[in-house]
């Protein structure tokens, strides 16, 4: 398994002069602030084990509604898994274009993007499945990391998912992927990448009668007949970004020992720009449409072609005075002023008509951050942002996160420690463009008199870890101030008032001799159920046995999973949208999922054999619905390897 420099914040550091080592595996992989182009640090995917959990919707968050088919639209049942990754906290992509949410756990945009540096040629090839023949459930990754020399690396990477689907008219097709650069001089450094995402999606509108699964009845699930036979969805996404810095300084002489020095580069004021493009494209097609299922037509009886466009363009120059450069009060601060450009556009074609609609709007922000990022024990960040010209000003975001760290030591050795970290945010943002003016065939709204939310967050997180045993409390609010959603009948609506979400979570990774359990429990509270409808309950828990065997070599891992959320009103999806919007007529709910795997790991070779929602039919009840109309599907083999090449 590869080993991982740390780092956070600033340039990427020169790794430590060492003899040559022809199995060095030494892999340091990172993603960047895309305005002032600095790392922070993460792992490359070489877990040995969990493997059977490796899923873009797994990652994403323990509860989703969705079709149940990998690469479909998806919405967590977690709120704030929504805007938070669940481990990191890092601010989820939020874009500008409505349709881009119900692809963020699949979506690879300039936040995701992971630059690595590899002594030595490093790739990864990836590969799962699941059965029944026919309605095969395949995903395929592969990646590869290349450096010039120590300075400059590139690489690639593609994801394909081709889910056929348990129902009918259910099938989905994802490829994402593309290039990235990077190149870190002592005085200039740049990353650069290009990155493509295309979804097509059949919409099938659910099953037609949800008691054909409440009832229990016994039917293959494509014989069960649905509402939409030839309706489709496409999205596709294209990123850009160029980021690049001059670091202005001077060549330091220090002192390491009595009889030696060494000279490095001290980097004293960074100048930074930044670009950033994205192009968006979303469209809906329908060849019949069954009568009454949206209830209008706007212009035409008998097919439907929506689409959808957007375009960003972004200038961001920067400025940051170093962290490393004042030894004695060690803090960076920063300062950017941006510009962007975005367009929006709106239209139909049908036999008899056609409509576009464009409008471009723009806007110019500044902001700073005051942060430490280096260091062991205290780190913050402190950094806010205004609009003060364009569609959005008057806009701002302030927020600031506060990261303690306490060691464990026994007999002057650490054996673990305790992080605690706590923020807070508040923001003034606007409602997604097109919730403002709207027309499709079967959805239209126009000058909708919307109000700026009000935004306030605040949370905070203990985590304890002691000898391979890992307890961690977690603490979300959120106070929202005209709090906008698309209700039952698919129209923007805002909250009259303020709505407030707490989320508490714990989640635990203990171990007493070969035996695991890994769990994590979100309890959450909505001050406004009809507008935010979430679970109060939501579990997610993982038993295994897992011991090495043949002098360590090979790695096993036997165990059942378990995910089940209490009963509430899920949100349900609208496939013309391609948005989900709220209901009061279905419980969803109350209904283990279990599953059954064993994996293997031997040296860089990861295998697994999983049986999928091994209770369906047997017991739990039957409510075995993701969200209304959509069923989690039935019980399912699943394989998956997973091969990582060095040299």
């Amino acid at each position: 398994m590869a080993a991982f420099a740390q780092f956070s914040g600033g340039g990427l550091p020169e790794p430590p002069k060492k003899k040559y080592d022809p199995f060095d595996n030494n892999v340091r992989v990172w993603t960047i602030d895309t305005r002032y182009g600095t790392a922070d640090t993460i792992t490359i995917d070489t877990a040995i084990r969990n493997h059977q959990d490796n899923r873009p919707e797994m990652k994403y968050s323990i509860a989703n509604s969705w079709n149940g088919n990998m690469g479909s639209p998806l919405e967590s049942k977690i709120f704030f898994d929504r805007f938070y990754d669940p481990i990191s906290h890092r601010l989820r992509n939020k874009s500008d274009n409505m349709f881009s949410s119900a692809y963020e756990a699949y979506t690879i945009l300039p936040e995701d993007m992971q630059y690595m540096d590899n002594r030595h040629p490093f790739a990864q090839l990836s590969y799962r499945t699941a059965f029944p023949k026919y309605h095969e459930e395949d995903y395929v990754k592969a990646l590869i990391s290349l450096n010039a020399n120590k300075y400059f690396n590139f690489g690639g990477l593609c994801n394909f998912i081709y889910g056929r689907g348990q129902y009918q008219k259910q099938s989905s097709n994802m490829v994402n992927g593309g290039f990235w650069a990077r190149y870190t001089g002592k005085p200039y450094e740049f990353n650069l990448m290009a990155m493509f995402n295309s979804y097509k999606n059949l919409e099938n509108g659910g099953i037609s009668d949800d008691n054909y699964i409440l009832d229990g009845r016994n039917i293959k699930p494509e014989n069960i007949p649905v509402n939409l036979q030839s309706a489709q969805s496409k999205y596709r996404d294209f990123c850009y970004l160029f980021n690049h810095r001059y670091r202005i300084g001077k060549y330091v002489e220090d002192s390491i020992s009595p009889d030696s020095t060494r000279v490095y580069y001290q980097p004293i004021v960074v100048v930074g720009h930044s670009f950033r493009a994205e192009d968006v494209k979303r469209h809906y097609y329908e060849m019949a449409i069954p009568p009454g299922f949206y209830g209008q037509n706007n212009y035409s009886d008998n097919l439907t072609h929506d689409s959808t466009a957007y375009w960003t363009i972004r200038n961001t120059l920067s400025v940051t005075l170093d962290e490393s450069f004042n030894k004695k009060a060690k803090f960076g601060v920063s300062a950017f002023v941006e510009y962007e450009v975005r367009h929006y556009g709106v239209g139909y074609r049908s036999a008899d008509t056609a409509r576009t609609e464009n409008s471009i709007l723009h806007n110019l922000c500044v902001g700073a951050i005051w942060s430490k990022n280096q260091g062991k024990f205290i780190k913050y960040n402190f950094n806010g942002k205004v609009y003060v010209v364009g569609e959005r000003i008057g806009n701002f975001d302030v927020n600031g996160d506060l990261k303690g760290m306490i060691p464990f030591k026994k007999d002057t050795v650490e054996i673990g420690g305790m992080d605690i970290s706590a923020g807070a945010s508040f923001a003034r943002t606007s409602p997604y463009h097109l919730y403002y003016n709207y027309f499709s065939n079967h959805f239209c709204w126009e000058n909708m008199e919307l109000k700026n939310p009000l935004t306030l967050d605040i949370h905070g997180r203990i985590n304890v870890n002691v000898a391979e045993q890992e307890i961690s409390l977690g603490v979300n609010f959120r106070n929202i101030t005209n709090y906008t959603y698309l209700n039952e009948n698919v129209m923007p609506t805002q909250v009259d008032g303020s709505a407030q979400v707490l989320a508490i979570d714990a989640m635990l990774n203990l171990k007493a001799w070969l035996f695991h359990l890994d769990a994590k429990a979100v309890y959450q509270i909505s001050s406004n159920r009809d507008a935010i409808p979430l679970p109060d309950v939501a579990l997610y828990g993982n038993f295994y046995f897992m011991h090495r065997f043949f002098k360590k070599v090979l790695t096993l891992q036997i165990g059942v999973s378990c995910a089940y959320h209490t009963e509430y009103y899920a949100n349900v999806y609208v496939p013309a949208l391609g948005q989900f919007r709220t209901q009061k007529d279905v419980l969803v709910g109350n209904y283990p999922d279990m599953n059954a795997y064993v994996t293997f790991h031997v040296k860089t070779i990861r295998f697994f054999l999983q049986y999928a929602h091994l209770n369906a039919g047997a017991f739990g009840g039957n409510n075995r619905l993701s969200m209304p109309g959509y069923p989690i599907n039935p019980g399912t083999f699943q394989m998956g390897l997973s091969w990582n090449f060095w040299n």
